[in-house]
């Protein structure tokens, strides 16, 4: 019976609920507020604004990003009920009256542990006991039990674990406002510090996949996990948050069995971990300012200045911490900050310098079973279906024709012939380089079940001989154009919007539509490399394609005489893309079926007239924002005005919009319907009529 009782004191637990019971009070008060209360409000609207109801708007009660309220409860109380319990170690005189008692450390400590769960855990339970009752009682289908089950789960777990974080913390340190601030660092450093290692990693190893590596970093932080994904804590998680907190409850006991009464007060309680902790937030700090003056200012010079100024003030400032004086600015400690430099300026030069060979590593091409190249992760990193909608799924660029795998290899190797080039410039290449930047994201299986992941950011020009052949094969186009992966009997509308004026076609007949797919198709795998990544001209018209998903293939959207429709939103997918004016086919295939005139601009018909004017040094954001105020542009002296049909469709098929770096000509097209509309013609593609009219 002794060793059962000498668990935990009842004299000690009943003083603490006499105390602090309060704080459970007001927790329960602001779930039932944020969870029943919220379920309420729902059920009793009007039944017209009901009908438009569906099951996310009640588990977004259940969400713990639906309103601040919920969130902050969650995030404060924990750590808040850990701070008053454990509040007499960090005044001495307190913890001198607490441990004059003849109670044992360890007894105290699961007193203590014992009434903060029960501050914290009851609450959770009873709310969600509530919101279970209502949920049967007002027969609101959308919400199940598991629903329910799975909030309590969470909200469980994140109680406890902030809790027992907070109560560890304040193991080793005598500040109560320190003890706050460290518990919610000390949750951030897994997610915070990989962030920061990967960040500053990609500046000096060229090809490193930060946005692979840093993906779902969020997951290894409870203060992000939630409001950040809102889906439900996986079995694999709650067992290694439950042994997180295992690990933390037996880290505190052992800690406060140690602890010294009179280290009430100090910042660390323990020496020994003073300089861990000094040279910890020195390393974070230094990294913080390095990756926000790299990301700011994209130059080598204040990356390093960041670090510089991150690490003096991390450094010192924790020193001032420590000390509780401002007076630390002797020799001996600004030796310490000199060594710690000494040894982050060897670890930046072996990144450098490649010590490892990472940047030279590449598959032997024998041994590749296939690649992933594209511009991006995301596909690999979060999986089809968080981009497929019913049964239309995108495709993942996984390259298995040898062709395709040996061109993309080849590619790989000419960039690493070619890495110290742009690897000089890496930190600033969005000044030092304004052509045009493809992004490359490769990720290789090998025969043996490894994986190779690389990330670069490469110039289309300088690449275009190994970029090219890739670019037009068959395999890449059917990835990368969606309209190459539909079945023309599942499209049920086709819908073309001018870009320049209020022309508009729809496309319903399904011969029509076969037809118009197949020609679009046509063009899509006849496009050119330059017409794929080079193109600055503007498109004849947006495409939008509407599939019938396979559920649902006999519904028709529903056309009222006015010619609106309305469209059962989930029994469609809408596929998107442009009426390219390289798209020759298409073109004559609207000609043909009588709809050009309908689906584009024309000169004469549409547009009144064109203005055009020389750039010599080219069109910069100024200029350009003048130009689209040029409706008075015509009264100056020596601009071009057409109204000839021809020469305003040769202007209508060269200009581009944006801005040129060299010699340009400026066009303002004047239109009827009053949506005008401007761009430049490049001098060297521009025709010989303007060319003329400007010569000096």
């Amino acid at each position: 019976m002794k060793s059962k009782t000498s668990f935990i004191n009842r004299g000690i637990l009943s003083n603490d609920f006499k105390r602090y019971t309060w704080v459970g009070i007001v927790y329960l008060l602001g779930l039932l507020a944020t969870v029943p209360l919220q379920l309420v409000m729902a059920y009793t609207q009007p039944e017209e604004i009901k009908a438009g109801y569906n099951a996310y708007t009640y588990l977004r009660v259940l969400q713990f990003d639906y309103s601040p309220l919920p969130l902050m409860l969650l995030l404060i109380v924990p750590v808040l009920t850990g701070l008053l319990l454990f509040r007499y170690l960090q005044s001495g005189k307190a913890a001198d009256m607490e441990h004059a008692l003849p109670i044992k450390r360890e007894t105290l400590y699961n007193t203590h542990i014992l009434a903060g769960l029960v501050f914290l855990l009851v609450p959770v339970i009873i709310t969600a006991l509530v919101s279970w009752a209502l949920v049967a009682g007002l027969g609101i289908d959308f919400l199940q039990g598991k629903d329910i089950l799975a909030w309590l789960n969470a909200a469980l777990l994140m109680n406890l674990l902030l809790f027992m974080s907070t109560v560890a913390v304040g193991m080793f340190t005598g500040l109560s406002a320190v003890q706050g601030l460290l518990t919610y660092i000390l949750l951030l450093v897994p997610s915070g510090l990989s962030f920061l290692i990967l960040h500053n990693l990609s500046m000096y190893v060229y090809g490193f996949p930060y946005d692979y590596y840093g993906s779902n970093l969020e997951k290894l932080s409870p203060l992000l996990r939630l409001p950040v994904s809102n889906q439900p804590l996986q079995t694999g998680e709650i067992v290694f948050y439950l042994l997180i907190c295992a690990v933390l409850y037996f880290l505190g006991r052992y800690l406060y069995q140690r602890r010294k009464i009179e280290a009430a007060g100090d910042a660390i309680t323990f020496e020994v971990l003073r300089p861990i902790f000094k040279y910890a937030v020195t390393f974070c700090t230094m990294l913080l300012l390095g990756s926000y003056f790299h990301d700011a200012q994209r130059s080598i010079s204040w990356t390093y200045f960041g670090y510089l100024l991150g690490a003096v003030l991390g450094y010192f400032l924790t020193e001032i911490l420590l000390n509780k004086s401002l007076y630390v600015f002797q020799w001996q400690r600004v030796k310490g900050l000199g060594i710690y430099g000494l040894v982050i300026i060897g670890l930046i030069g072996l990144l450098y310098t490649d010590c490892t060979g990472y940047e030279k590593r590449l598959p032997e091409l024998s041994q590749i079973e296939n690649v992933y190249m594209d511009s991006y992760f995301h596909p690999l990193i979060y999986g089809d279906e968080m981009y497929a909608r019913g049964g239309f799924k995108p495709s993942k660029t996984i390259f298995i024709d040898q062709d395709s795998i040996a061109r993309i290899h080849t590619l790989h190797q000419q960039i690493i012939a070619h890495r110290g080039e742009e690897k000089g410039a890496a930190l600033g290449h969005a000044r030092l380089h304004p052509e045009r930047r493809e992004r490359v994201c490769l990720a290789y299986e090998l025969k043996n079940g490894r994986h190779i992941y690389r990330n670069y950011v490469i110039s289309a020009a300088a690449y275009k001989e190994q970029l090219k052949p890739i670019y037009e094969s068959r395999e890449y186009k059917i990835h990368h154009y969606e309209v190459l992966r539909a079945n023309p009997d599942t499209v049920k509308l086709i819908d073309l919007y001018s870009c320049e004026g209020n022309k508009h076609v729809r496309i319903v007949e399904p011969d029509r539509i076969k037809q118009a797919i197949a020609v679009l198709q046509k063009d899509v795998l006849a496009q050119s490399f330059e017409e794929m990544t080079m193109n600055e001209r503007p498109p004849w018209a947006n495409i939008n394609i509407m599939l019938a998903l396979p559920d649902s293939q006999d519904n028709m959207p529903a056309v009222a005489s006015d010619g609106t429709m309305t469209v059962p939103q989930d029994n469609y997918y809408q596929m998107g893309m442009s009426w390219q004016k390289s798209y020759v086919n298409f073109e004559r295939w609207l000609q043909s079926a009588g709809l050009y005139d309908k689906a584009r601009v024309l000169p004469g018909e549409d547009i009144v007239h064109a203005i055009i004017n020389y750039a010599p040094g080219g069109v910069d954001e100024n200029s350009y924002r003048k130009l689209m105020e040029a409706q008075n542009m015509e009264e100056k002296p020596g601009v071009l005005k057409l109204t000839d049909p021809d020469k305003l469709e040769l202007c209508l098929r060269k200009y581009q919009g944006g801005y040129t770096k060299g010699p340009a000509y400026t066009v303002f097209f004047k239109v009827y319907s009053g949506n005008n509309f401007s761009g430049t013609i490049p001098s060297a593609e521009a025709p010989d009529f303007i060319r003329q009219h400007f010569v000096r």
